[in-house]
């Protein structure tokens, strides 16, 4: 859903395929060439939800402006159906081993354990960037910080 989220998946894919292993991405209709210009995995593409945005805008960077995320993050949810309909016909025919997914799209978790499906979760920053936003998400990093302000 964000290029700088789908960049970084990209060579993972590519390890997976060279221990050959079927690669499969699922993207939706504005973000489809991008991941076949750049990959050489199987794409499917699920519907993005009509109506919250104008046709075409199916990614951040192609937001409006940032005040727009919140909606456009919650949007992600409405393809849950459309996201599990693929999971589950790709699962019958060939069981999934396991599923890679963003963490940004949280509700993949519930989906995949429908199917009893590991779900692996993939964050595009630096394993630094984590640590940091965990700390700080946890209250240690900062707790004894004070902000000075400057006249």
């Amino acid at each position: 859903m964000a290029k700088g989220h789908i960049i970084p998946l990209l060579p993972v894919a590519h390890l997976l395929r060279r221990r050959l292993i079927r690669v499969i991405v699922l993207t939706t209709p504005a973000t489809r060439s991008f991941i076949v210009d750049h990959s050489s995995s199987d794409v499917i593409t699920i519907p993005f939800p009509h109506g919250i945005f104008p046709p075409g805008i199916e990614s951040s960077d192609r937001l409006p402006s940032m005040s727009s995320f919140p909606r456009f993050a919650m949007s992600t949810k409405i393809m849950q159906p459309d996201f599990e309909r693929v999971i589950g016909s790709l699962h019958s025919t060939r069981p999934v081993d396991f599923l890679v997914s963003d963490g940004f799209l949280g509700w993949t978790l519930e989906s995949v354990n429908k199917f009893e499906i590991p779900r692996l979760v993939f964050y595009g920053m630096s394993c630094y960037a984590s640590c940091i936003c965990k700390a700080v998400g946890d209250g240690s990093l900062l707790a004894r910080a004070s902000i000075r302000v400057r006249e």
